[in-house]
């Protein structure tokens, strides 16, 4: 089951995408459309994302869908986080990085990740 929320690690506000395990395509779009729709609520750089894609499928159309909510997401962002990107999946991200030009960072565990996010400053202005 797919899940789209903020989360609290350390007192640290983390929006946590988890398709992990996920062979739904329409329940993976829908989490990532979920995401789009909380980060772009959020203040400009304000944003850490955590996703877990460990063992989800994805389609070309669910390839589109990342795409997209990577160019919306990105002003909004502080800092991203992926677990669970080997594969074909990591071909994808690689592509998205270079489409977004935002810094995303790929762990092997979700501790670690948290950890690195919540570690992120946020740009003063």
């Amino acid at each position: 089951m797919t899940e789209t929320k903020f989360i609290m690690h350390k007192g640290v506000r983390i929006l946590f995408v988890n398709v992990a395990g996920s062979k739904d395509i329409d329940d993976n779009i829908a989490a990532y459309r979920k995401a789009q729709e909380l980060a772009t609520q959020e203040p400009l750089k304000s944003v850490r994302l955590l996703a877990d894609v460990t063992d989800a499928h994805f389609t070309s159309e669910g390839v589109n869908v990342l795409k997209e909510f990577s160019k919306a997401i990105t002003p909004h962002v502080i800092a991203s986080a992926n677990v669970g990107v080997t594969g074909l999946k990591k071909v994808i991200v690689l592509s998205l990085i270079k489409l977004s030009g935002r810094d995303l960072k790929l762990f092997n565990n979700k501790e670690d990740a948290l950890e690195w996010l919540i570690n992120q400053e946020q740009d003063v202005v």
